[in-house]
């Protein structure tokens, strides 16, 4: 099957009674038909060809859509698996390097010190002993 280049629904059928047609229209009278039964039967045979041309070119018009349909699929798919391999190049980033994404919180430096308890302090906040509140105390931190 050959492509069809011009849409034959646009075709106009040709005036087979002209001159143009004389050899054709002639097969037809040697038949024993007259000029005008042969220009009508030409144009019978030009109808049924362009009718078949119709149908090939809407065949081909339907594949033509449904391989340009199958490539952006195709574009689609290979595009997000790209996004996906690139989200997992991301998170393994992520993973070998935990303190450089480490979000940093959006607000001032405090203007107080900052009070850390001692070690003992924390150990028995961890153990669940019971700790005074003197630890916490600035005269608490200077002891320890």
């Amino acid at each position: 099957l050959s492509d069809i280049v011009k849409d034959p629904n646009l075709a106009v059928a040709p005036d087979f009674t002209t001159d143009n047609f004389t050899e054709e229209r002639k097969v037809f009278i040697d038949a024993g038909l007259t000029a005008l039964q042969a220009a009508h039967a030409l144009r019978n045979h030009w109808v049924v060809r362009n009718n078949c041309d119709k149908a090939m070119w809407q065949q081909q018009q339907q594949d033509a859509e449904a391989a340009q349909v199958a490539d952006q699929e195709r574009a689609h798919q290979l595009r997000l698996q790209q996004e996906e391999e690139e989200a997992q190049i991301l998170r393994d980033e992520h993973k070998k390097n935990k303190a450089k994404f480490a979000p940093v919180p959006d607000r001032p430096v405090s203007s107080c010190p900052l009070i850390l308890p001692s070690l003992v302090t924390t150990c028995k906040l961890k153990s669940h002993q019971f700790c005074e509140l003197w630890y916490f105390t600035n005269a608490g931190l200077d002891e320890a």
